[in-house]
């Protein structure tokens, strides 16, 4: 039984041996970084981990990057990448596998590979991309209309953040004088949990959506690693769905986040997002004055063609009175004349008389003999009596 047993460091040494006969050379190995970490003599060390499709972690290594090569590394990669090697990145790295009996295995970092990280960025951003598109809300944000006149505007970034005081100085010192209504919900706008910070605060401008005009989204300029949290799908399907339009300025000079691609409008910097929306308060402003410009010429021509026609009938009004006063006057001489041919007295000037009974007209069958008569002619009476 002595003879089967080995010792522990004879076992390390011949698993040592092993590990050197079959890695001779270095590999080329793919992993996320999980841990990272810098000593005083400028040594970086690595945790790397590896997960399956389910997001089960399958693998744990460390690695090691001696600072002779890590002060070659570390530049190259920042040049590279545009963004310094940190944890969440998925990694392509040259290790050499060691062995050794009393630290067990290790990798020694020689090499890194800049284009699978940035590769690997990108396919996990067109991942997103082509999620967003599947479920069919990538162009919701965009379909929502602009208000013509935009003054409350919530706004969701870090109170500390340059972006944000460079965006309250260009909105509230306007040349034109305008007062907007900034509402601010603070939200992180870097690392880790600035996703979900950001989220957090969407859902809240949501809440009050009938309180804004639109939602802005700003931050000042960084790294892609600084940025990346504007890849995120829960941040961009949380801007598909907001009831407001959503306004990006994150400033960035190089890739286009997911962000800026579902927001209903993206503009580079948050000082450009305050002057837009400076712009549209100027537009609304000279669309009110070429209304108001059009309302007074419309007035001073409905004004023009009252006083116009007022001024003829003004003319018009002597000659219509003095033709209507002639008619009048011919009509009166009409009816006198008619009164004058049907009076008694032009009557009896033709030669007829009227026969009075105590002052009344009398016919032949009101009189009896020995009644008492008058008869007028034109020029007198006669009184006699009936036998």
């Amino acid at each position: 039984m002595d003879d089967l047993v080995v010792g522990l460091y004879d076992l390390n040494c011949q698993i040592s041996a092993c590990v050197e006969e079959h890695f001779s050379m270095p590999i080329w190995v793919s992993a996320e970084v999980v841990g990272l970490s810098e000593n005083r003599t400028g040594h970086c060390y690595l945790e790397l981990m590896e997960k399956n499709d389910d997001g089960v972690i399958v693998a744990k290594a460390k690695a090691t990057i001696w600072a002779s090569l890590y002060k070659l590394i570390k530049p190259y990669f920042l040049r590279e990448t545009g963004m310094p090697l940190a944890v969440g990145m998925t990694v392509a790295l040259l290790v050499e596998v060691v062995y050794h009996p009393n630290y067990g295995a290790s990798l020694n970092v020689k090499d890194i590979n800049p284009s699978y990280t940035i590769g690997n960025r990108m396919l996990q951003r067109n991942k997103v991309i082509s999620r967003l598109q599947t479920d069919g809300v990538f162009d919701m944000n965009k379909e929502l209309p602009v208000p013509m006149l935009i003054r409350r505007i919530a706004v969701v970034t870090a109170q500390t953040a340059a972006g944000y005081g460079d965006f309250i100085n260009e909105i509230n010192k306007n040349q034109w004088g305008f007062a907007f209504q900034v509402t601010l919900f603070p939200a992180l706008v870097q690392g880790e949990m600035a996703e979900a910070s950001m989220v957090r605060a969407l859902h809240q401008v949501a809440e009050q959506a009938d309180s804004f005009d639109v939602v802005v989204v700003i931050r000042g300029g960084g790294s892609v690693a600084d940025l990346a949290c504007f890849d995120g799908y829960d941040l961009a399907y949380t801007v598909t769905q907001m009831p407001l339009p959503v306004i990006a300025g994150i400033g960035h000079d190089r890739d286009v986040s997911v962000l800026d691609m579902v927001a209903g409008l993206s503009l580079k910097t948050p000082t450009a997002v305050a002057q837009y929306l400076v712009q549209t308060m100027v537009e609304a402003y000279e669309k009110v004055l070429a209304c108001q410009d059009r309302i007074s010429r419309a007035v001073q021509h409905l004004l023009q063609r009252y006083e116009n026609r007022l001024r003829t009938i003004e003319t018009m009004l002597p000659l219509c009175a003095s033709r209507c006063l002639e008619q009048k006057q011919h009509r009166l001489q009409l009816l006198e004349r008619t009164v004058e041919l049907l009076s008694p007295q032009s009557i009896l000037k033709k030669g007829y008389t009227m026969t009075l009974k105590n002052g009344t007209v009398a016919s032949l069958q009101d009189l009896q003999a020995g009644d008492e008569i008058s008869t007028v002619f034109h020029n007198g009476t006669v009184a006699s009596v009936v036998k």
